[in-house]
């Protein structure tokens, strides 16, 4: 649940209204209407004569958008209700030379004018601040206000940005397995005479005489400290299944039994690839008329490939959405955080969009819609804390 913030001071430009908390500051902006900032937070307002549609408005920012910044990745978009005209609010993260940046943009037109309201904040600000930037957000009132029509087809969005790839050392499974009981050592003779640590050698993890270089020692010693790993476990519509383990900043695609990449990334970068992985992009979300599912029908449909099986004819009927949305092809991840007795299970069912499994209560499991944000959400929880 939401907490309550305080938003003592309203702020006026032509276009818009807003409420905001009093510490906030007023900053001085000349190509913007209105800029703010406080809390690790920057909001600014920008307005220019348009037209054009909301629709129209929007399919331009999303084109527009990952061009404007090298690396900015689109993580969400839903129509915004409550800002007195047409509005979509688009999400996104944008790299920035003191970590990743988490942005919101709100876009509402009034026939006669756009305007732009963004709010930006370190990414790993991102979860503290969100009930307060949502709060503001919630504020955002048009000084023109226009009738909002229903529309019986949204707009088309653009299709999903390659997944960042895990630029790392390919290891056999052996070779894992061996690098991975070196935590807290330095040097090992004994690994040149063994086919695993001849492997290690002519990677350069490890050195001719079996030292191990720097990197390698700061690549293993998450392992020397027993910390556990955030792994997300996930089974493709192909029926394989893959696992990423992420301890701390060392992080393992492939397990110990198959080998796999390992590399030493950046955390915020984890949380790129995760976020890839996981197929995160802007997609409409609409709840089912369902809120569960009987659990012996959703536990064979999540399961291995050859064992899914048809929705119900009735419940089919009674919840069209959730139909197309079982209908379609599902990849099942499954996201275990550290100390945590269940993971976090998310179902991305391809061209549709997300559903959260929930708890089982009387043989019905819950399953519900969630937006790519929040499943973003639920990978910087995991990753960033």
């Amino acid at each position: 649940m939401a907490v309550p913030v305080p938003l003592g001071t309203e702020d006026r430009t032509p276009r818009l209204t807003l409420h905001r908390p009093d510490h906030w500051r007023r900053e001085d902006a000349p190509r913007a209407d209105l800029r703010l900032t406080g809390d690790d937070v920057v909001l600014t307002v920008r307005s220019r004569p348009s037209d054009r549609t909301i629709a129209e408005e929007h399919a331009g920012l999303l084109e527009r958008l990952p061009g404007s910044v090298d690396g900015l990745r689109l993580i969400g978009c839903d129509p915004w209700t409550t800002a007195g005209a047409p509005a979509r609010l688009v999400e996104y993260v944008r790299p920035d030379e003191d970590g990743d940046v988490a942005g919101a943009h709100l876009l509402f037109v009034t026939g006669r004018h756009r305007v732009d309201l963004t709010v930006e904040r370190p990414l790993a600000r991102m979860l503290a601040t969100d009930d307060l930037v949502s709060a503001v957000l919630e504020s955002v009132r048009a000084t023109e206000p226009t009738p909002v029509r229903p529309q019986r087809e949204l707009e088309a969005l653009p299709a999903a940005a390659p997944a960042p790839q895990l630029d790392g050392v390919h290891l056999g499974a052996a070779a894992l397995t061996t690098l991975r009981s070196l935590a807290g050592r330095r040097w090992n003779p004994a690994l040149l005479r063994s086919p695993a640590g001849r492997e290690l050698v002519q990677t350069g993890l490890v050195g001719r005489l079996g030292t191990l270089p720097e990197p390698t020692q700061e690549l293993l010693a998450p392992w020397a400290d027993a910390v556990e790993p955030v792994t997300l476990d996930q089974h493709l519509p192909d029926g394989r299944t893959t696992r990423l383990q992420a301890w701390s900043e060392t992080v393992v695609d492939g397990t110990d039994e198959t080998g796999g990449t390992v590399a030493r990334l950046p955390a915020e970068q984890v949380v790129a690839v995760a976020a890839g992985r996981l197929g995160i992009r802007p997609t409409w979300t609409f709840p089912f008329r369902t809120g569960s599912v009987p659990s012996d029908l959703l536990a064979r449909r999540t399961g291995t490939a050859g064992t899914g099986t048809d929705l119900p004819a009735a419940l089919a009927a009674e919840d069209p959405r959730l139909a197309r949305f079982w209908a379609a092809p599902w990849t099942v991840s499954s996201l275990r955080r550290p100390g945590r007795p269940e993971p976090v299970v998310v179902v991305h069912a391809e061209g549709i969009g997300f559903a959260r499994v929930g708890r089982t209560t009387a043989g019905e499991t819950s399953l519900r819609t969630d937006s790519p944000a929040n499943v973003y959400r639920s990978v910087v929880r995991a990753l960033l804390g």
